[in-house]
């Protein structure tokens, strides 16, 4: 009875502070709150608050820094690690950041925008090329991740190779701590040397150390000439040398360049019979390369129908066959084309979902040790039962590879059975080459072990200490990362 009386003093207080629309409590407005997107993670909270201003944030926080009650920030859900979902003591405020999504400042001039934390990355996206530029950050969640979501993982996706991730995108960000101080560091400066670098402290910390409310993000010269290949490729080996010869070649305009495995096509195809096939046969490795330039020369067609944008792509393919790293490859002749080929990958993760028990990874390598990586990682899950389907893809034009593994055709009832063994393997192999158990995806709950095993012990005490410092009683999303 204390208990809910309690909880009703927590509701009542939330819905003076914010008005009842931005409290939700009933359990049919709460649950996809409460739950991660992969169904993984189920959790309880006093309610779901909704605020709509930074200054709303900030009295939420002072609120639950004086009652002693845990706050877990949330963006569009969409995280794979269980970061934004609270546990199941119900003694939690669950703050989502959708209805703070306004834009507040468009400077071209600057080439930056400075958008609330709560806005969605398609609309971003939208509002910029709606003025002749672009923001690259590229997720396949794209129409229904957050920004503040993306700086909380300091997501990465598929432009990270000419790009950089997240962070590399931010000039500045307003924060609030628990306690409801507001940091605003939402400068749209390039260089700003006056001191500790806080906003990076924040980006990629996954709602432990405060509440991002808002960023200023950078802008780009939108690429106007593209140009689209698909290719089979030797092995990883030749993978990797095709990279760096696209990046040579090119100027360093490369967009994408992502590794496509056999099996994750075979997996695809059978999600999605419709998708158009890249190429005549599946070969046993493969790449999606993209290069972009923002001079409208590269796009203009000569007498013989060929772009220059075009004609860079065929000299790096055609190099790559004279010195068979290349065995096949397609070069899309126009939007349509385009399409279907990113449908290839863009289709996988949803595909992956579809073909069951799934043991999913997000893991960094150095390029150099990405070929060496694959080779022990494909003999050590072939011992472990050669039937499962290796799906080891993603954007190795940055190192990070999503090493996915799934059940065999037809199901495996063994496959919980063996999980641990072949996470083991990951991670060991990952430490074998000095990679990093998770690129872009966070670390959530799921791998907060790990982390703890694998970093080391002066890294992991100044990690407590910068929390410790800023959340002293552990009330910003505890439970995850540390």
């Amino acid at each position: 009875m204390q208990m809910n009386d309690h909880k009703s003093h927590v509701i009542d207080d939330l819905i003076a502070m914010l008005g009842e629309k931005a409290v939700l409590r009933n359990i049919d407005d709460t649950e996809s709150y409460l739950s991660d997107w992969h169904g993984r993670f189920h959790g309880a909270a006093h309610a779901v608050v909704l605020p709509e201003s930074t200054s709303q944030v900030s009295a939420i926080m002072a609120y639950a820094a004086e009652r002693n009650i845990v706050v877990v920030p949330q963006g569009g859900n969409t995280g794979f690690m269980g970061g934004a979902t609270p546990d199941e003591s119900g003694d939690t405020i669950l703050l989502s950041l959708r209805r703070m999504n306004k834009v507040r400042d468009f400077d071209a001039k600057n080439m930056s925008m400075t958008v609330e934390a709560g806005c969605i990355l398609q609309n971003i996206q939208d509002i910029a090329e709606d003025s002749g530029l672009y923001f690259p950050l590229n997720l396949a969640a794209k129409g229904s991740c957050t920004i503040g979501g993306n700086l909380g993982t300091n997501a990465g996706g598929l432009n990270v190779v000419r790009y950089g991730t997240t962070r590399a995108l931010t000039l500045g960000l307003e924060v609030v701590l628990m306690g409801g101080e507001v940091l605003d560091m939402l400068s749209g400066l390039r260089k700003d040397n006056t001191g500790y670098n806080l906003k990076d402290l924040f980006i990629g910390s996954e709602g432990t150390l405060g509440v991002i409310t808002a960023a200023t993000m950078r802008l780009f010269p939108k690429p106007i000439a593209v140009s689209t290949a698909f290719a089979e490729v030797r092995d990883v080996d030749a993978a990797v040398e095709l990279l760096h010869r696209a990046q040579a070649a090119s100027g360093g305009m490369v967009e994408a360049f992502e590794l496509i495995p056999a099996d994750i096509m075979h997996v695809l195809f059978e999600a999605f019979p419709n998708i158009q096939h890249p190429l005549a046969t599946i070969g046993e490795m493969n790449v999606l390369i993209e290069i972009g330039s923002t001079n409208p020369a590269d796009n203009e067609v000569d007498g013989n129908g060929s772009a220059p944008i075009r004609r860079i792509m065929e000299t790096i393919l055609g190099s790559a066959f004279e010195d068979e790293l290349v065995i096949d490859a397609t070069i899309a002749s126009g939007d349509a084309q385009r399409d279907a080929l990113w449908d290839v990958r863009e289709s996988s993760p949803e595909s992956h979902k579809r073909a069951g028990k799934v043991v999913r990874s997000d893991v960094a390598l150095t390029q150099s040790s990405l070929a060496p990586f694959y080779a022990d990682m494909v003999a050590g899950i072939k011992e472990i039962d050669p039937n499962i389907r290796i799906c080891g893809y993603g954007h190795i034009g940055d190192g990070n590879l999503h090493f996915n593994l799934i059940q065999a055709a037809g199901g495996d009832p063994d496959f919980e059975a063996k999980t641990p063994k072949m996470l083991k393997l990951l991670y060991d192999t990952v430490t074998k080459y000095d990679g990093s158990i998770s690129a872009e995806h966070g670390i959530g709950q799921v791998k907060r072990e790990q982390l703890a095993q694998i970093k080391a012990p002066a890294i992991l005490h100044t990690m407590r200490a910068i929390k410790g410092a800023l959340d002293p009683k552990n009330l910003m999303n505890p439970g995850k990362v540390i």
